[in-house]
């Protein structure tokens, strides 16, 4: 990867009033606003989690048809990254966000009502697809309203705030489905969902009228100009090493989801034993930890980039050591301590994924930004929607129900594979990158 300069894309040089500084107070409201989206967002995405259990009560379903749901709302979100992201440059983040929001809360009435699994899976389905629309966008807006330098800690204080999103859909969701029951509490998620559509098209622009400062690769800029085919501006974004190593970042950064949507409480409470108050502390914990390693991690790369790699590389391989632990464990049983630290591991690395977005961005000109983050994502969702099937599959393949601690070790060995082969590819990449310099 070449050193970085600055320049002004030809779209931003004329200015659109009304103008508004580059990291104002309105760029801060700007995406406060849309952040609180992506809060709402990853809430959906992470519901599951804690409700997987009351999913299997009320559909009458075992392991594998209960990871259907998650699978079909990833897979769609999945599906949907290089088109969401060729959309997000062409429509542009108000439009996107607003209509996301409007689906998702579609989606959850439709899931709120649901006795029967197709019901239900047209419900998780519609949520996939406004929340792939979601974070793509506001990365765009990130990119349109804050100076390149804040980049990576935006990037990281969204990804803090998704994290936050999971917390709410852990402890007090959980409380609303034991007070409410299951069509109230949904319900009342998809009313919120609507409600926040419209504060989103009130106050969100997509740019601040003022000339807008971007980091392009001297090596790519000199395509910055030449736009093509939707096809022609995937091979060209894909081409670069830039994407390639975000991807893969993202890919092995991104097994925390596989545990915070629907394994994690299943795994605490049936595999290891535990009482579900203290998997749910741990499940809160884990969400919590993105909250201030995300920030820290952000800061950090927006004002060392040189040492990105490095961090990048230490992060892969401590969390493929932590899974190597976790699958190998005499008797499967792991202590609650290594648990602990097995969920805060893997928290991290969530957190450190969205380091991922900095590379791609570093590397493609802004005009493809959308397009550069949904082929990024593509990364981390193929890891979760693989990681959540094939545990669902080994699970059921047990054929007792139980879920021991050894069903799991079992059940686990495919994502460990992944993200050890994932850290491997991400370190001979950005050892490459350093070398080329």
């Amino acid at each position: 990867m070449k050193p970085a300069v600055l320049t002004v894309p030809a779209e931003a040089s004329a200015p659109r009033p009304p103008s508004h500084p580059l990291g104002g107070r309105r760029a801060w409201t700007v995406w406060g606003v849309a952040a609180l989206a992506y809060l709402i967002a990853f809430f959906h995405r992470t519901s599951l989690g804690v409700a997987s259990l009351a999913a299997q009560q009320r559909f009458g379903v075992g392991a594998t048809a209960l990871s259907m749901f998650v699978i079909l709302q990833l897979g769609v979100y999945l599906v949907m990254q290089i088109p969401g992201g060729l959309m997000a440059d062409r429509f542009g983040p108000r439009r996107m966000i607003g209509a996301a929001l409007v689906i998702m809360a579609l989606g959850e009435a439709v899931f709120a009502f649901a006795s029967s699994m197709p019901l239900a899976i047209t419900g998780r389905v519609l949520v996939g697809l406004g929340d792939a629309m979601t974070f793509l966008n506001l990365i765009r807006l990130i990119a349109a309203w804050f100076p390149r330098r804040r980049f990576a800690l935006l990037t990281a204080m969204t990804a803090m705030i998704g994290s936050l999103g999971q917390v709410v859909g852990t402890v007090p969701l959980s409380a609303g489905l034991h007070a409410y029951g299951w069509t109230k509490t949904f319900l009342g998620i998809s009313v919120i969902s609507a409600a926040m559509a419209v504060v989103v098209w009130l106050w969100v622009r997509n740019h601040p009228g003022a000339p807008v400062e971007r980091s392009i690769s001297l090596s790519e800029s000199s395509a910055e100009s030449k736009k093509g085919s939707a096809l022609a501006d995937i091979r060209a974004v894909f081409g670069t090493r830039g994407t390639r190593t975000g991807l893969w970042t993202h890919f092995t950064l991104s097994s925390f989801t596989v545990l915070a949507t629907l394994w994690g409480y299943p795994y605490l409470v049936k595999g290891l034993g535990m009482a579900p108050g203290a998997a749910r502390l741990i499940l809160t914990l884990g969400a919590a930890t993105p909250m201030v390693a995300a920030p820290l991690l952000g800061w950090f790369a927006g004002r060392r980039p040189d040492l990105r790699g490095r961090l990048i590389i230490s992060t892969v391989i401590t969390l493929a050591v932590a899974w190597l632990v976790a699958i190998t464990w005499p008797g499967g049983h792991l202590p609650v301590p290594l648990a602990l630290l097995l969920f805060l591991i893997n928290a991290v690395g969530s957190a450190a994924s969205m380091l991922a977005f900095d590379l791609a961005r570093d590397a493609n000109p802004p005009e493809r930004g959308g397009l550069a983050s949904g082929i990024v994502n593509l990364g981390g969702f193929s890891l979760t929607i693989t990681g959540l099937l094939t545990a669902g599959v080994l699970l059921d393949a047990t054929g007792d129900g139980g879920y021991g601690p050894v069903a799991f070790q079992v059940a686990f060995i495919p994502i460990t594979g992944l993200v050890v082969i994932g850290a491997v590819r991400v370190t001979l990449l950005l050892r490459r990158s350093r070398h080329s310099r």
